[in-house]
């Protein structure tokens, strides 16, 4: 399997972080300040959470096997859960305490012109590391908006690294107008309270991480377009009469499940079954077996000629569609479903 658009947001973003962790626990050291503390291990945080989308990500690459075989594109998700609590526990919940610690018993930084130094260069990486996210989206996205796509359709390694790329920016924001103020008035509950605000931002982020890799785990649909288009394609195939029991799951963002059942269309059938129709009259019992094997053999291409055709243009509109499960029914007089068989396809 290759690797997902969003490999390379992510190893930017981890190389990314572990240059401004540094910087940032440096210039704490310098400083003191409690805003620069929580970017740091804001930013540390981030690091550890990146790697495990990393290992996520390669491990979701390996090719499926008897014992899965639908594959691996779920350690994505696991992987995304756990990034999602490191952000939480680590980054939000450390730097919280340390907020509200600061605020309890507050103490004033040394502010210099190192901490800004540092504050400039973080923005700036962070900066070119939300680019590669970005780029990975707008590869994959086609023309959804892109916030709607963000939120439905894409990688949740991709979401992970713009939703903390984001918080990264914002807390840097926050972090240099607690410190500034802090410096103007002389005051360091300013410096307290931007820490404070840093770690609730993270909680945030850590939440909405989470739900989303928790629905993706669950079995969440497709998209509502694309489960219209199949659908859609479906119902317009030639010799489909009627498609319901629709159901569909993301097995990752670039491998759909898809699975209906059809009824056939009498007509159809009809025209494929009379070719191999015996002659009229009085047939001996090898001659009547012989066409009841004809028959029976015409159905049987029939029915798979037919799924091979839906197949067929499902994959070619919606390439997503890995794998596709169609059931062949019969509706009696009272409308109730009577399965006959079924077709399902891996590709």
């Amino acid at each position: 399997m290759s690797q997902p658009s969003s490999f390379k947001a992510v190893v930017a973003a981890l190389a990314g972080n572990v240059v401004i962790t540094i910087a940032k626990f440096v210039a704490f050291f310098l400083s003191g300040s409690g805003a620069m503390l929580s970017e740091a291990i804001h930013s540390l945080a981030d690091t550890g959470n990146q790697a495990l989308l990393f290992v996520g990500l390669r491990r979701a690459a390996r090719e499926r096997d008897p014992e899965f075989p639908y594959g691996y594109g779920a350690e994505r998700f696991v992987f995304g859960i756990l990034s999602a609590a490191g952000i939480f526990f680590v980054g939000s919940g450390v730097t919280v305490y340390h907020g509200v610690h600061a605020l309890l018993s507050p103490k004033m930084p040394e502010i210099g012109a190192v901490t800004f130094a540092v504050l400039g260069v973080s923005m700036i990486i962070e900066a070119i590391s939300i680019s590669f996210a970005v780029q990975a989206v707008n590869k994959t996205r086609g023309d959804r908006p892109f916030l709607r796509f963000l939120l439905g359709g894409a990688d949740p390694a991709t979401v992970a690294i713009v939703f903390e790329d984001g918080a990264a920016l914002l807390g840097l924001v926050l972090a240099a107008a607690g410190i500034a103020l802090a410096s103007w008035t002389n005051n360091p509950l300013w410096d307290a309270l931007g820490s404070t605000l840093i770690g609730v931002l993270l909680g945030f982020v850590a939440l909405f991480l989470a739900s989303e890799n928790r629905e993706l785990l669950l079995g969440k649909a497709i998209p509502e377009e694309a489960r219209k288009r199949f659908e859609d394609l479906v119902a317009q195939t030639p010799g489909v009469r009627r498609v319901h029991d629709i159901k569909t799951r993301m097995l990752t963002p670039e491998t759909f499940k898809l699975k209906a059942e059809i009824t056939l269309d009498e007509d159809y059938l009809s025209r494929r079954l009379d070719a191999v129709m015996p002659p009229a009259g009085p047939l001996t019992a090898e001659a009547r077996a012989k066409a009841l094997r004809a028959l029976a053999d015409a159905a049987a291409i029939a029915v798979s000629d037919l799924i091979d055709e839906v197949e067929a243009r499902v994959r070619a509109a919606i390439p997503e569609a890995r794998h596709i499960d169609l059931e062949v029914d019969h509706t009696d007089e009272k409308g109730d479903d009577v399965a006959l068989g079924s077709g399902s396809r891996a590709g």
